[in-house]
Parts: structure tokens; sequence; C-alpha cells
């Protein structure tokens, strides 16, 4: 009795033992292809990532020059050049002022007269650079960039039509009616210019920034006078991404400097040498 037992145990047991092994084969072979698969793709995956990573060069340093116009024709345009460069993740500024000098005539009347191409070429002319393209704001669009940066903290001077004095966080609103009072000295103005677009930029929090690139860019191009084309910044945009994600990006500014005149403001070939050197040109 015992025997026939124990051996009927062994007659169960065979066929288990048997039924695992292939439930096993058939069940354990396509879960190690697809895991091998996914593994391959994850692999393919990175080097595809890293094979794909920028690596800023000189193409990607870009010249613009930003006309602000505003809509209330009593106030006063400002106009500056702006230089980005991915290698050393910096913005720099030339806030131009509206008394600055082209052969003896006001960059404000230049532009009155001929529109922001002819102003491009005096501020060309004049500081020997090469302007790549010009984008011209109205109230909305100048709104709509200092926003996307996230406005900034500033030390406002006394004396301001519709500003209070010293140190304050300045929105978009504020912003604007600092940059075109009619109460500012036009070479204090022009510092403040510089000093503001600067300092908004290092404020702002660059992955934020990069983030709404496509949305910022996308509203701007329908509101703006501009030369920059869809092409151009699909070719920039990863140049953008790269300094603002780095956290390590920095923007200044430099105030154009030489003889001042009841004429007008004309720039010392010294400003002219140093500008060149630091822009690379």
């Amino acid at each position: 009795m015992f025997m026939f037992k124990k051996r009927k145990k062994e007659s169960v047991a065979i066929p288990f033992l048997a039924s695992m092994m292939v439930t096993l084969i058939l069940v354990g072979l396509p879960v190690s292809k697809i895991y091998s698969q996914l593994l391959e793709k994850k692999e393919a995956s990175e080097t595809t990532k890293n094979s794909l990573i920028f690596t800023p060069t000189s193409k990607n340093d870009t010249t613009i020059l930003f006309v602000y116009d505003t809509d209330d024709n009593a106030l006063r345009d400002s106009f500056a050049v702006l230089r980005t460069s991915a290698q050393s993740k910096s913005f720099i500024f030339i806030p131009v002022s509206n008394d600055m000098l082209c052969d003896n005539k006001k960059m404000s009347d230049i532009y009155k007269q001929g529109g922001v191409i002819e102003l491009q070429a005096a501020v060309e002319k004049t500081l020997d650079i090469d302007v790549q393209r010009y984008m011209k704001l109205n109230d909305e669009a100048f709104t709509l960039i200092c926003d996307a940066l996230g406005g900034v903290n500033y030390n406002v001077p006394d004396g301001l039509r519709g500003l209070n004095e010293g140190t304050q966080y300045l929105s978009s609103e504020y912003i604007l009616k600092l940059v075109s009072n009619k109460k500012f000295a036009e070479d204090a103005r022009t510092v403040t210019i510089g000093a503001v677009m600067a300092d908004m930029i290092s404020q702002t929090t660059g992955n934020r920034v990069s983030d709404a690139l496509d949305y910022t860019f996308n509203s701007l191009i329908n509101i703006v006078q501009t030369d920059i084309t869809s092409i151009d910044y699909d070719n920039q945009k990863k140049a953008i991404e790269y300094i603002f994600n780095s956290n390590q990006f920095k923007a200044s500014y430099r105030i154009p400097t030489g003889e001042s005149t009841k004429a007008g403001l004309k720039v010392d070939k010294e400003f002219i040498d140093k500008i060149q050197e630091e822009l690379g040109i």
C-alpha cells in the first residue's frame, strides 16, 4: 500500500514538472525577447540623444536691432542692439540713444524719416557692426516680451511721471512707462534701457523662458514688423535653449561713449574698437 502511494505521487509529480518546464519555456522566451528589444531601443535612444547634444559655434552668434515704437506719439521711442552668443552664454545690449549721430543726423530723425530699415543701416555704419536682423515692437509686443521674462526689480529715479521712486518690482506696464518717460533726460534714459533689459534677463528663470520659446515667438511674429523668419527661429532655437537651460547665462550692457555736443552724440573710435572686440566681430 505504501509503495503504491509513493509511485502514485511520483507519477503525478513528473508530468507536473514537465508542464512547468514547458510553461517557462513558452512564456520565458517571448518575455526575454521583449525585454531584449526594449533594452536595445533604450540604448539606441540614448545613443541618438547623445549624438544630438548641441555644441555652440560662432554661427549661433546673432545681432538684432530692437525698436520700441510707442503707441503714444508724445512718448519717446527706444532703440537697442542685442548681441546673443551661445558660446559665451551671454547677452550684450547696446542701447542707441535718440541723440546718437550718424553723419551729423540724429538716430531719432533717421528713424522718423526712413523707418527701421534706414535706422538699421545707420546703426551699422555708426558702430561699424553687422546687424543681421531687426524687430520693431509696439506696446503689445514689448509687453509680451517683458511678461515672458517676468518683469524686473529696478531702482527707479525720482521725478518720473507715473512712477514711484526707489527699488521696486516693475511689471511690463511700468517698464513701458519707465523707458519711454518724457521727463527722463536722454542720456540717463539710454542707460536705463540697457540696464533694465540686462537686469530683466539676468533675473529671469531660464528653464521657464526656454520652455515658452515657441509660444513667445509665435505670438510675437504676428504682431511685430521684422525680417526674422520661422527658418531663422528654427536655426537658432537650440542655441537659445542652450543658453537659458545652462542657468549660467550672463546679461550686460554697453553705453556708447564719445563727444557730446548740441547736435548730439558722436561715438568715438575707442568705443567702436572695444565693442567689436567684445562682440567678436
